[in-house]
């Protein structure tokens, strides 16, 4: 009887279908990582804010778009970027650096004759460093669109040259 309860066991055990689990990846460790404290950094002192005094033209031409100073901003921070200096102050102002006088105020403007200008096409700026006595000059300007008496949707992009990072002459004021 014993033999037939064994044989009937071992038929209904080979019938029965075998549930295998879904295959899963698991990592083996060998013995189990040993918590370690985190690693503690230096305190990063933080970088303060940056002061920007952007004046834009006081009459723009419609067709250059709405308010220029949000771009005349990023372009200006791009342009100095190669400097690798943290931003102290941004100075924008409208107009080209007239007659090519970046520092004015510095010494007497040279005799010049004046430029075509449409408002709010070019502006310039000055930038200071923390942690230098440098300044940077910058000039903005942007293209110009083909019909002037169609207004623009979007302020047009500036594009930003890197005049000059050197120490201003005596004299001079950034405004």
């Amino acid at each position: 009887m014993r033999r037939v309860a064994t044989a009937v066991a071992v038929l209904v055990m080979a019938c029965t279908p075998t549930v295998s689990p879904s295959p899963t990846q698991t990592a083996i460790t060998p013995n189990p990582p040993i918590a370690s404290p985190a690693p503690t950094l230096p305190a990063v002192p933080s970088s303060p804010a940056i002061s920007i005094k952007c004046r834009p033209e006081s009459a723009p031409q419609p067709a250059l778009g709405g308010d220029p100073c949000p771009g005349a901003i990023s372009a200006v921070e791009l342009a100095v970027a190669p400097v690798r200096l943290p931003i102290e102050r941004i100075v924008v102002e409208p107009g080209p650096f007239y007659c090519d006088v970046i520092w004015p105020g510095a010494m007497t403007a040279p005799a010049c004759y004046g430029t075509l200008v449409i408002p709010g096409q070019y502006m310039h700026a000055w930038v200071r460093f923390v942690r230098s006595e440098e300044v940077a000059a910058v000039m903005l300007g942007r293209d110009l669109p083909a019909d002037l008496s169609v207004p623009a949707p979007t302020p047009l992009p500036w594009l930003a040259t890197l005049v000059a990072v050197e120490l201003p002459p005596t004299g001079w004021v950034m405004p």
